[in-house]
C-alpha cells in the first residue's frame, strides 16, 4: 500500500465519500476512485462496500483505519512542518513559554521591548514543555522558556537567568519576625500545602526537600501550575512552594507574604532553540529585558 494510497483511504474514511474526499485532498473524483480501486487491487481485499451510491467500511478497513491513526499523526505533523518552512520568515518573533514565565516574566520584558523597538510584533503561547519542544522542532516557534532541564539532540537550552524557590502564604500568616528567617521543612509539617505536581522537575525537587521533614505536611491541592498555585494562596487555602519571580510579581494587587526556603540552591531560566535555527535578532533584543525585568 503506497503512500498516495493511505492517503486517499484516510481522506475517504474522514469525509465518508470519494467526492468529498477529492476535495479534502484538492484532486478530482475520479482520481480518488481509481486509487482506492488500485489500493484494493494491490492489497487484495475491499475497503469499502458500495451500497446505493455510498461507501461503507469493511471490518478490514475499520481494522486498518485504527493501525494507522498514528501514522495520520505523523503525516500530519510533516504537513504542518512543510507549510511552516514555505512561509518563510515573517518578521514575527514567536514565543513558548510555560505558565509561571509567561504571566509573571514576560509582561514587564516585553513593554520595555515594545518601547525600544517599536515596529517589533510578537505572538506568545502559554505551553508546558513538552508542548514547547514539538512547537520549536516543527518550526511554530523562534524560542520557548522553561524552567526545566532539557535534553534533546535538536534543541539548544541556554541558562539565561536564575531564580530560588521560594514560601508564600495568605497575609497574616506568618510574624513580621518568622518573614525574616529561612522556612525549614520541619515547620511545613502538618501544615496545608498547595502542591505542585511531583512528576514537574522542580516539584520532583521540592518533594525531596519536604522528605526531610518527621511528618509531611497536609496536601490541600495539587497543580500543575505556580500561577494557580498563587491564585489558591490567596483564598487561603493553605501555603505554596513556588519559583521566586511568581512569588514577587509586583504587577498583581493582592499581596502574599513571602519566605525564602532553607533550600538555597538556584535554578536556571532555559532559553530553548532549535539546534540549526538560532534565535533571530529580535530575540537576542528581548533576552536582555528579560534580565532586566527578573
Amino acid at each position: 500500500m503506497r503512500l498516495r494510497h493511505i492517503e486517499v483511504f484516510s481522506a475517504i474514511m474522514l469525509t465518508g465519500s470519494t467526492s468529498a474526499a477529492a476535495k479534502l485532498l484538492n484532486i478530482s473524483q475520479p482520481s480518488v476512485s481509481k486509487m482506492l480501486q488500485h489500493a484494493e487491487r494491490s492489497i487484495g481485499f475491499q475497503l469499502f462496500k458500495r451500497s446505493k451510491g455510498k461507501l461503507v467500511p469493511t471490518p478490514e478497513a475499520l481494522l486498518l483505519q485504527r493501525e494507522l491513526m498514528p501514522f495520520d499523526e505523523e503525516l500530519t505533523r510533516v504537513r504542518r512542518l512543510i507549510s511552516n518552512l514555505s512561509a518563510g520568515e515573517s518578521g514575527l518573533l514567536r514565543i513558548a513559554a510555560t505558565p509561571a514565565l509567561a504571566h509573571h516574566l514576560l509582561p514587564s520584558a516585553l513593554t520595555q521591548w515594545r518601547k525600544a523597538f517599536p515596529q517589533s510584533t510578537c505572538e506568545i503561547s502559554v505551553a508546558h514543555t513538552r508542548e514547547i519542544l514539538d512547537a520549536l522542532l516543527l518550526n511554530e516557534m523562534d524560542f520557548g522558556l522553561t524552567m526545566m532541564p532539557v535534553s534533546h539532540p535538536n534543541v539548544v537550552a541556554t541558562p539565561l537567568l536564575h531564580t530560588r524557590l521560594c514560601a508564600i502564604a495568605p497575609p497574616g500568616w506568618w510574624s513580621a519576625a518568622a518573614l525574616e528567617l529561612p522556612l525549614t521543612a520541619e515547620e511545613l509539617a502538618g501544615q496545608p500545602l498547595i502542591r505542585i505536581a511531583p512528576l514537574t522537575y522542580l516539584g520532583e525537587v521540592l518533594a525531596t526537600w519536604l522528605a526531610k521533614a518527621s511528618r509531611p505536611p497536609e496536601t490541600t491541592v495539587t497543580v500543575q501550575s505556580y500561577s494557580l498555585a498563587k491564585a489558591l494562596v490567596r483564598t487561603r487555602l493553605g501555603i505554596a512552594l513556588v519559583d521566586e519571580i511568581t512569588a514577587r510579581d509586583r504587577q498583581e494587587s493582592d499581596p502574599v507574604q513571602i519566605r525564602p526556603l532553607e533550600l538555597r540552591d538556584s535554578f536556571p531560566i532555559y532559553v530553548l532553540t532549535e539546534h540549526n535555527r538560532p534565535p533571530p535578532q529580535s530575540a537576542e533584543r528581548l533576552f536582555k529585558f528579560l534580565k532586566k525585568a527578573c
